[in-house]
């Protein structure tokens, strides 16, 4: 296995993922969180430049009772993408405050193995 190479300095940012708890959902067109009941929370401490996002957009906007299982837990992911590394762990610490959100992480720090010279094979006569 080859050591992975570090993400260039000058990486645009990190998001930060989270799943919503059951019964929440993301209206983008008014940047509000929703509940069952149809009341809306505005998301608190997002840094200026972040944008929320689901991970399925192609589920976004479908029916849950059409939906398996499966996608409909999958509508419950989202993001917020930083523009900044500089926020990250305030945006974490922020969104796992937020009463609509059942966990959040931070993404996985991209990396690409290190590349090798491939090593010459003596010919076979």
């Amino acid at each position: 296995m080859y050591p992975a190479v570090p993400p260039p300095k000058n990486l645009v940012g990190r998001s930060v993922d989270f799943k919503l708890k059951p019964g929440w959902r993301y209206n983008e067109e008014k940047r509000v969180f929703v509940d069952d009941k149809g009341v809306e929370f505005a998301p608190p401490r997002v840094p200026k430049k972040a944008r929320v996002a689901y991970k399925v957009p192609s589920l976004r906007r479908s029916a849950q009772k059409g939906l398996s299982n499966a996608e409909r837990d999958l509508q419950r992911y989202m993001q917020v993408i930083l523009s900044s590394t500089r926020s990250t762990t305030e945006t974490l610490k922020a969104v796992q405050s937020w009463p609509w959100v059942e966990e959040a992480h931070l993404t996985p720090n991209i990396s690409l193995p290190l590349e090798r010279s491939p090593t010459r094979k003596a010919k076979l006569k």
